[in-house]
């Protein structure tokens, strides 16, 4: 009989070992607390029926596998964004980089959102950056936990 082997199981086998793991709502609860402790709004990622989530500290590297893709509308930003099943990041102090599985909608084009960054100015803002050069700013404030 053969084993079964899950899709977590199977993602970034090298950095399983040297990352902090957790499933379902503990997960949820860690992601916001880690997005805090870098300094950026703990609302960025609003996913729902998280599997599991992964964080590698000497990297930075992060990932939230959910059961589904997922849609959520920040309403202060009027921004509708997409969030694959896999999303992944490097984390730094105010800043996401090298995002994966994260598109927002601008006017008619979803664009995928490379990168997401706090200025230190007052008031905050948040800069999202894409591949393609496009980028749009925003009040921090916007994007807090349950926006």
């Amino acid at each position: 009989m053969a084993s079964t082997v899950t899709t977590e199981a199977l993602l970034f086998p090298e950095l399983r070992e040297k990352a902090i793991i957790s499933h379902g709502e503990e997960c949820m609860k860690k992601s916001i607390d880690l997005i805090q402790e870098f300094g950026l709004p703990g609302g960025l990622l609003p996913l729902k029926d998280v599997i599991e989530g992964g964080y590698v500290e000497e990297t930075g590297f992060v990932w939230i596998l959910t059961k589904s893709k997922q849609q959520h509308h920040f309403k202060k930003a009027d921004r509708l964004c997409k969030y694959e099943e896999l999303v992944t990041c490097r984390m730094e102090k105010n800043k996401m980089k090298d995002i994966k599985g994260v598109k927002a909608k601008d006017m008619l084009l979803w664009v995928s959102v490379n990168e997401i960054l706090k200025d230190e100015k007052e008031p905050p803002k948040l800069h999202f950056k894409s591949f393609a050069g496009l980028s749009r700013s925003f009040p921090v404030e916007y994007f807090g936990v349950g926006s």
